[in-house]
């Protein structure tokens, strides 16, 4: 009796796992991309480029060159999709970045000229819009709701080949990729994605648009990464009304909280945030009460876990607005309000997220983090960190120095030292720095290349 029940047993396991590999290999992808592909466009920008011919260091062949062209037109192919009848199509930033001529193809094969509404190199998107109406259009779905191994569609014009279609399933959630796009909050996908296919959609299976196709590994296999529809979503809105975005702006330095600095801190076992490096003069952080050393656990009631999510939570909160943060400082959970500021310029910005490329980070000097006693300068910027494999290590800055002046500039915040290394790249010059390091002054150049 028993082997009977277990004969049983073992035969519902078989029928019923037989039943759900049948049915898997049953479903078919067939009806969304019916459905889905006519709203994909193919993208076809030109630019005009300098030529960089090589001259020949021979005055006899010199002549010969001396009178070829110096530009030429460069052409290159992308993806994008129809977001609304009347004629807007989301691409990629880099998909139509230095394009003087862009044309839309859709699956019809008529051509249209487009036109630029807005594009937003940070979340790496751009709008366009051609004439024309009664156009079918794709839905959004929530981005949110992915999950890794659900699966998706891309379709997109990879190498040319219109209208492909590629599957595959959800890799990885909320990865830091890129430094400066989408505050690493890209999907991961295995489908496909190849040269061509970026600014094209993602779909889930119930043919919703969950994110937009944007790079590739270089050298990896099935290794893509797409933008979440939430985070396109608000981006696209702002082009569509303004032509830009506009982002929030706390005016803070930040980094992850280890496990090693949770328990210096004090925090509850298990609980993650964001330390507070720096705090701005005249920064929203500042005139809100934050200091140096509060970390951040909730932004309006929600746990952040990473640098990331309070970047991404504040640039999508418009300036102006108020939001409730909980901080933990020196053994205390205490509430503040913060006025979102507007995000700088994004020269500015662009600045200050290359502080890797220097090779150190930066705080202002308070009471509390003198470099020495004696120390009464008041103005300059503590090192408090420095890659041992970085330029300012290699030219000499050490922990424990303080920037004073750059370029002659008194430096009062973190902002100041960037904004000037960002004047220097537009001439490509040495910046020259007034460092003390115990009392002794000496001037010390950082390249900006």
């Amino acid at each position: 009796m028993k082997s009977f029940l277990k004969f049983s047993t073992l035969w519902l396991i078989f029928c019923f796992s037989f039943v759900q590999v049948s049915f898997a290999r049953n479903e078919s992808f067939a009806p969304i991309v019916k459905s889905e592909s006519k709203k994909v466009v193919h993208i076809s920008i030109s630019s005009i480029v300098e030529r960089q011919p090589n001259i020949p260091r021979d005055p006899f062949f010199e002549r010969f060159f001396r009178d070829m062209p110096q530009q030429q037109r460069k052409s290159a192919l992308g993806s994008g999709f129809i977001i609304s009848s009347d004629g807007y199509i989301v691409t990629n930033h880099h998909v139509i970045e230095k394009a003087d001529k862009i044309e839309v193809t859709l699956r019809s094969g008529t051509v249209y000229k487009a036109e630029v509404i807005g594009k937003d190199k940070l979340s790496e998107l751009a709008l366009l819009k051609i004439e024309a109406n009664g156009l079918p259009y794709v839905e959004w779905g929530n981005s949110d709701e992915i999950e890794v191994g659900d699966w998706v569609l891309a379709i997109g014009n990879p190498l040319g080949f219109d209208n492909t279609v590629t599957a595959g399933i959800i890799s990885g959630l909320g990865r830091s990729v890129f430094p400066n796009t989408a505050y690493g909050q890209f999907l991961q996908t295995d489908a496909a994605i190849n040269f061509g296919n970026s600014g094209g959609p993602l779909f889930n299976l119930d043919s919703e648009v969950i994110g937009i196709n944007t790079a590739i590994v270089a050298g990896g296999q099935n290794i893509g990464f797409a933008i979440p529809s939430n985070l396109a979503r608000n981006v696209i809105d702002q082009l569509k009304k303004y032509g830009k975005v506009e982002r929030g702006w706390f005016g803070v330095g930040i980094q992850d909280v280890s496990n090693e600095l949770a328990e210096s801190f004090g925090l509850p076992k298990g609980m993650k945030g964001v330390v507070l490096t720096s705090i701005g003069e005249n920064s929203p952080a500042k005139k809100a009460g934050l200091q140096q050393g509060d970390v951040i656990v909730k932004f309006n009631g929600k746990k952040l876990e990473r640098v990331n999510d309070l970047q991404q939570k504040v640039a999508e909160t418009a300036p102006g607005t108020t939001v409730s943060v909980e901080i933990f400082r020196r053994g205390n959970f205490l509430k503040k309000n913060v006025e979102v500021g507007k995000r700088p310029t994004e020269e500015t910005a662009q600045a200050q997220t290359d502080k890797s490329k220097f090779g150190m980070r930066l705080a202002e000097i308070t009471p509390n983090n003198k470099p020495y006693p004696e120390f009464q300068e008041d103005h300059g910027l503590l090192v408090y960190d420095v890659d041992q494999n970085g330029i300012a290590w290699e030219k000499g800055i050490r922990r424990g120095d303080v920037i004073v002046e750059a370029n002659n500039k008194k430096l009062n915040v973190v902002n100041d030292f960037y904004q000037v290394m960002a004047q220097a790249e537009k001439t490509s010059r040495p910046v020259y720095l007034l460092v003390n390091r115990n009392g002794r002054e000496m001037f010390i150049a950082i390249p900006v290349k």
